[in-house]
Protein backbone atom coordinates (compact mmCIF):
# COMPACT_ATOMS: atom_id res chain seq x y z
CA UNK A 1 0.00 0.00 0.00
CA UNK A 2 3.24 2.25 1.21
CA UNK A 3 4.33 1.43 -2.65
CA UNK A 4 0.96 2.56 -4.42
CA UNK A 5 1.13 5.91 -2.45
CA UNK A 6 5.00 6.43 -3.53
CA UNK A 7 3.83 5.67 -7.11
CA UNK A 8 1.65 7.95 -6.90
CA UNK A 9 3.32 10.42 -5.40
CA UNK A 10 6.28 10.34 -7.99
CA UNK A 11 3.44 10.56 -10.73
CA UNK A 12 1.76 13.81 -9.26
CA UNK A 13 6.01 15.64 -8.15
CA UNK A 14 5.92 14.61 -12.19
CA UNK A 15 3.63 16.10 -13.59
CA UNK A 16 2.86 19.03 -10.99
CA UNK A 17 4.83 21.65 -13.56
CA UNK A 18 1.97 20.60 -15.98
CA UNK A 19 -0.70 20.75 -13.35
CA UNK A 20 0.10 24.06 -11.94
CA UNK A 21 -0.79 26.31 -14.98
CA UNK A 22 -4.01 24.60 -15.23
CA UNK A 23 -4.84 24.98 -11.64
CA UNK A 24 -4.03 28.51 -12.42
CA UNK A 25 -6.52 28.84 -15.16
CA UNK A 26 -9.27 27.27 -13.70
CA UNK A 27 -8.58 29.83 -10.58
CA UNK A 28 -8.36 32.81 -12.54
CA UNK A 29 -11.56 31.52 -14.68
CA UNK A 30 -13.48 31.61 -11.44
CA UNK A 31 -12.15 34.40 -9.97
CA UNK A 32 -12.25 37.04 -13.35
CA UNK A 33 -14.43 35.85 -16.32
CA UNK A 34 -17.27 33.81 -14.67
CA UNK A 35 -18.11 37.15 -12.22
CA UNK A 36 -17.96 39.10 -15.77
CA UNK A 37 -20.08 36.51 -17.62
CA UNK A 38 -22.66 36.95 -14.75
CA UNK A 39 -22.24 40.53 -14.42
CA UNK A 40 -23.02 41.00 -18.18
CA UNK A 41 -25.96 38.01 -18.09
CA UNK A 42 -27.43 40.89 -15.54
CA UNK A 43 -26.97 43.71 -18.03
CA UNK A 44 -28.51 42.44 -20.95
CA UNK A 45 -31.35 41.30 -18.54
CA UNK A 46 -31.36 45.21 -17.24
CA UNK A 47 -30.87 46.31 -21.28
CA UNK A 48 -34.03 44.61 -22.36
CA UNK A 49 -36.18 45.50 -18.91
CA UNK A 50 -35.32 49.35 -19.72
CA UNK A 51 -36.04 48.80 -23.50
CA UNK A 52 -39.19 47.52 -22.77
CA UNK A 53 -40.09 49.85 -20.35
CA UNK A 54 -38.99 52.79 -23.02
CA UNK A 55 -41.15 51.17 -25.65
CA UNK A 56 -44.40 51.36 -23.05
CA UNK A 57 -43.83 54.65 -21.89
CA UNK A 58 -43.28 55.69 -26.05
CA UNK A 59 -47.11 54.27 -26.59
CA UNK A 60 -48.63 56.28 -23.30
CA UNK A 61 -46.79 59.23 -24.50
CA UNK A 62 -48.03 58.46 -27.68
CA UNK A 63 -51.64 57.99 -26.85
CA UNK A 64 -51.92 60.48 -24.47
CA UNK A 65 -50.10 63.38 -27.33
CA UNK A 66 -53.72 61.42 -29.64
CA UNK A 67 -56.44 61.94 -26.75
CA UNK A 68 -55.31 65.97 -25.97
CA UNK A 69 -55.29 66.65 -30.01
CA UNK A 70 -58.78 64.81 -29.84
CA UNK A 71 -60.25 66.49 -26.89
CA UNK A 72 -58.61 70.07 -28.40
CA UNK A 73 -60.74 69.37 -31.85
CA UNK A 74 -63.77 68.20 -30.01
CA UNK A 75 -63.40 71.54 -28.30
CA UNK A 76 -62.92 73.93 -31.08
CA UNK A 77 -66.37 71.77 -33.20
CA UNK A 78 -69.60 73.11 -32.22
CA UNK A 79 -72.75 70.83 -32.42
CA UNK A 80 -73.30 71.21 -35.91
CA UNK A 81 -69.65 70.07 -36.90
CA UNK A 82 -68.45 73.32 -37.55
CA UNK A 83 -65.01 74.75 -35.83
CA UNK A 84 -63.56 77.85 -34.29
CA UNK A 85 -61.07 79.50 -36.31
CA UNK A 86 -57.58 78.72 -35.04
CA UNK A 87 -55.52 81.64 -35.95
CA UNK A 88 -51.50 80.66 -36.53
CA UNK A 89 -49.37 82.19 -33.95
CA UNK A 90 -50.22 86.04 -33.71
CA UNK A 91 -47.73 88.77 -33.19
CA UNK A 92 -50.55 91.40 -33.06
CA UNK A 93 -53.37 91.64 -30.65
CA UNK A 94 -56.35 88.96 -30.62
CA UNK A 95 -58.36 91.51 -32.74
CA UNK A 96 -56.15 90.72 -35.69
CA UNK A 97 -57.02 86.92 -36.06
CA UNK A 98 -60.89 87.74 -37.31
CA UNK A 99 -58.75 89.68 -40.04
CA UNK A 100 -59.36 86.29 -42.16
CA UNK A 101 -62.88 85.79 -41.14
CA UNK A 102 -63.68 89.46 -41.89
CA UNK A 103 -61.96 88.84 -45.58
CA UNK A 104 -64.23 85.72 -45.81
CA UNK A 105 -67.48 87.45 -44.93
CA UNK A 106 -67.01 90.03 -47.35
CA UNK A 107 -65.91 87.68 -49.86
CA UNK A 108 -69.07 85.63 -49.23
CA UNK A 109 -71.08 89.34 -49.61
CA UNK A 110 -69.52 90.23 -53.01
CA UNK A 111 -70.43 86.67 -54.63
CA UNK A 112 -73.64 86.67 -53.47
CA UNK A 113 -74.68 90.44 -54.79
CA UNK A 114 -75.26 92.58 -51.81
CA UNK A 115 -73.59 95.55 -51.24
CA UNK A 116 -72.25 96.66 -47.65
CA UNK A 117 -73.25 99.80 -46.64
CA UNK A 118 -71.19 99.91 -43.19
CA UNK A 119 -69.94 97.73 -41.11
CA UNK A 120 -69.03 98.20 -37.16
CA UNK A 121 -66.54 95.91 -34.81
CA UNK A 122 -67.35 95.13 -30.92
CA UNK A 123 -64.37 92.97 -29.79
CA UNK A 124 -66.31 92.66 -26.80
CA UNK A 125 -69.98 91.93 -27.28
CA UNK A 126 -71.69 91.44 -23.79
CA UNK A 127 -74.67 89.88 -24.69
CA UNK A 128 -72.06 87.04 -26.59
CA UNK A 129 -72.05 83.20 -24.25
CA UNK A 130 -68.48 82.74 -25.51
CA UNK A 131 -66.88 86.52 -24.31
CA UNK A 132 -68.92 86.27 -21.20
CA UNK A 133 -67.41 82.69 -20.31
CA UNK A 134 -64.19 84.84 -20.40
CA UNK A 135 -62.19 81.31 -21.77
CA UNK A 136 -58.40 81.40 -22.25
CA UNK A 137 -57.68 82.09 -25.71
CA UNK A 138 -61.07 82.54 -27.13
CA UNK A 139 -61.94 85.53 -28.76
CA UNK A 140 -65.44 86.63 -30.27
CA UNK A 141 -66.35 89.55 -32.32
CA UNK A 142 -69.45 91.02 -33.14
CA UNK A 143 -69.81 92.70 -36.82
CA UNK A 144 -73.14 95.15 -37.04
CA UNK A 145 -73.66 95.37 -40.91
CA UNK A 146 -75.79 97.71 -42.84
CA UNK A 147 -76.60 95.50 -46.51
CA UNK A 148 -78.67 95.97 -48.89
CA UNK A 149 -79.23 93.64 -51.78
CA UNK A 150 -82.75 91.80 -53.20
CA UNK A 151 -84.54 88.84 -50.99
CA UNK A 152 -82.38 86.31 -53.55
CA UNK A 153 -79.35 87.48 -52.95
CA UNK A 154 -79.42 87.88 -49.23
CA UNK A 155 -80.44 83.67 -49.52
CA UNK A 156 -77.78 83.48 -51.00
CA UNK A 157 -75.50 84.86 -48.61
CA UNK A 158 -77.01 83.60 -45.41
CA UNK A 159 -77.38 79.96 -46.96
CA UNK A 160 -73.29 80.19 -48.28
CA UNK A 161 -72.39 81.52 -44.76
CA UNK A 162 -74.09 78.40 -42.93
CA UNK A 163 -72.40 75.89 -45.52
CA UNK A 164 -68.75 77.46 -44.46
CA UNK A 165 -66.88 75.51 -41.91
CA UNK A 166 -66.31 77.71 -39.05
CA UNK A 167 -68.72 78.69 -36.45
CA UNK A 168 -70.50 81.80 -36.88
CA UNK A 169 -73.63 82.92 -35.09
CA UNK A 170 -76.42 85.45 -36.75
CA UNK A 171 -77.62 86.91 -33.69
CA UNK A 172 -79.77 89.56 -35.23
CA UNK A 173 -81.04 90.36 -38.85
CA UNK A 174 -83.62 93.01 -39.48
CA UNK A 175 -85.02 93.12 -42.93
CA UNK A 176 -87.12 95.92 -44.43
CA UNK A 177 -87.68 96.96 -47.53
CA UNK A 178 -86.58 99.83 -49.91
CA UNK A 179 -89.60 102.77 -49.88
CA UNK A 180 -88.39 103.53 -53.83
CA UNK A 181 -88.03 100.00 -54.79
CA UNK A 182 -89.85 97.15 -52.65
CA UNK A 183 -88.14 94.45 -54.44
CA UNK A 184 -84.77 95.90 -52.45
CA UNK A 185 -83.80 95.18 -49.00
CA UNK A 186 -82.11 97.46 -46.31
CA UNK A 187 -81.04 94.64 -43.53
CA UNK A 188 -79.34 95.38 -40.36
CA UNK A 189 -77.53 92.55 -39.93
CA UNK A 190 -75.78 91.05 -36.37
CA UNK A 191 -73.12 88.69 -36.92
CA UNK A 192 -70.66 87.12 -34.31
CA UNK A 193 -67.72 85.46 -35.38
CA UNK A 194 -65.37 83.70 -32.77
CA UNK A 195 -61.76 82.53 -33.31
CA UNK A 196 -59.06 80.45 -30.81
CA UNK A 197 -55.37 82.09 -30.24
CA UNK A 198 -52.91 80.45 -28.19
CA UNK A 199 -52.09 82.53 -25.25
CA UNK A 200 -48.63 84.14 -24.98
Amino acid sequence: MDNKLKIATNILKENAMYLAPVILVLILFVNFVVPKFSSSIEAAKLLKTTKTQYEQLSEQLNMLKMQQSSKSSQKNASKDGKVIYSAPDMQFSTDASFAPLFEFVLTIAQQSGIRIRSIDYNYAPSEDMVFAAKLEGYNSCELNMLAVGSYSEFQIFFKTLMKEPYLTNIAEIELNPWEKDKKVLIAKIKLRLYTHTMPE
